[in-house]
């Protein structure tokens, strides 16, 4: 070697829920298995945290007070398009409309475990690098043309 230093990029994951209970579990959850967690409490928050530093994948809450998280969403598409979004529900049908949406890589229902929340991450983290190799133009293209590309 000659003495350059690699550097390591760690996956950071923005959580964003209304209720501070999930926010911590989650992260206690994506800590030990090497993701970089940070946490707000309304889509608001999070899109001022995504502005200071972007977040590799969105893990979001869908039912929050004021703007809910498929606004979120949709900001974070216009602003942030190669940022991963995961989207939690407690509802028991996501519509067909709103899993198409691009960038949408993952849905967890609630009550979720832990083992598909590391699982729904991991994947976002690839369609994350993914996207970033693509660039802007193509990474809000949807899951879906992702799967087809084989860049996974």
């Amino acid at each position: 070697m000659d003495g350059a230093a690699l550097e390591v990029h760690v996956s950071s994951v923005l959580i964003v829920d209304d209720e501070s209970r999930i926010r911590e579990i989650l992260s206690r959850w994506l800590t030990p298995a090497g993701y970089e967690t940070r946490e707000a409490a309304d889509a608001d928050l999070a899109l001022e945290a995504l502005a200071i530093s972007p977040a590799d994948v969105v893990l979001c809450d869908v039912h929050m007070p004021g703007h809910d998280g498929l606004w979120l969403m949709g900001k974070i598409r216009e602003r942030f398009p190669e940022i991963a979004v995961v989207l939690a529900t407690s509802d028991d049908a996501v519509p067909p409309t709103t899993s198409l949406q691009p960038g949408v890589v993952e849905y967890l229902v609630k009550p979720f475990t832990r083992e598909s929340v590391l699982a729904a991450v991991a994947r976002s983290v690839e369609w994350h690098r993914s996207a970033l190799l693509r660039g802007p133009q193509r990474a809000s293209g949807s899951v879906e043309d992702w799967l087809k590309s084989g860049d996974k």
